[in-house]
């Protein structure tokens, strides 16, 4: 495990509750996330893990409670904005410009939104795309990459901004069955780099293998958390061993 019991977490939510309309998603959540810390959330469709992930990246706004990542109290509306940079997000759709390259969608943000000149940007970006394992893809346009490569670019685009925590939103859940392994492995190469991961997957295999604690999700609660052994080999809940036992199932 990257992350120790003594560090101060990077992220913490207090008493966190959302509501979309009159659907209650979460309820009083309490989380928290250390750095170096590969955190990974389980749980039905609808069980509330998403909408924790995207309250975490200041994508969406708590209704009650705190949530600080790196310092920044995202509850308050106006310092909310200060969290940008520090944090990656790689979603289930690519959103790849397709008239840009890989190395045109990775540099975008760099050059319009960090005003870093094209060379250091270009410099960056296959640094960034190098590290995903496509520096030879850099100037092939999305069209001209399978599905686990657009991905692939997506994650380089992420981390070309240098953030020090990197969320996942379902990354592998729109691709191929066959493509999956090399999106995951990608994932594991930065987990073994230490890098602060929150990922919220279906991928049971990763989550065994590469988190560092499984969060279980039911109803808008955390229902259940603890080591990957813990979890899927002796889950005290038993709405965990429902889940568990169906999903590994398939």
């Amino acid at each position: 495990m990257n992350a120790t019991a003594e560090t101060k977490p990077v992220i913490n939510l207090m008493q966190v509750s959302k509501s979309f309309g009159s659907t209650q998603v979460l309820k009083s959540i309490d989380l928290d996330v250390r750095p170096g810390e590969v955190l990974v959330l389980i749980g039905a469709s609808g069980s509330g893990k998403s909408t924790v992930l995207r309250i975490m990246s200041g994508l969406e706004t708590a209704d009650t409670g705190e949530v600080w990542v790196n310092d920044v109290p995202l509850h308050e509306s106006r310092r909310a904005k200060e969290i940008r940079g520090h944090v990656g997000m790689v979603f289930q759709q690519f959103n790849l410009f397709p008239h840009k390259t890989a190395l045109g969608n990775v540099t975008l943000a760099l050059i319009k939104a960090r005003k870093m000149a094209p060379a250091d940007a270009r410099k960056r970006g296959m640094e960034a795309l190098d590290r995903v394992g496509l520096a030879d893809r850099a100037e092939h346009y999305p069209s001209q990459l399978s599905g686990g490569q657009q991905q692939r670019v997506a994650i380089a685009r992420a981390l070309a901004v240098e953030p020090s925590i990197m969320f996942f939103d379902e990354a592998t859940s729109a691709l191929d069955p066959e493509l999956v392994g090399e999106v995951t492995e990608v994932m594991r190469g930065l987990a073994r780099d230490g890098m602060t991961m929150v990922v919220v997957t279906h991928e049971m295999g990763f989550a065994r293998k590469t988190a560092d604690r499984v969060v279980f999700m039911d109803k808008g609660l955390v229902a259940e958390q603890g080591s990957p052994e813990r979890m899927f080999a002796n889950p005290q809940n038993e709405r965990t061993r429902q889940f568990l036992q169906r999903v590994l199932e398939h």
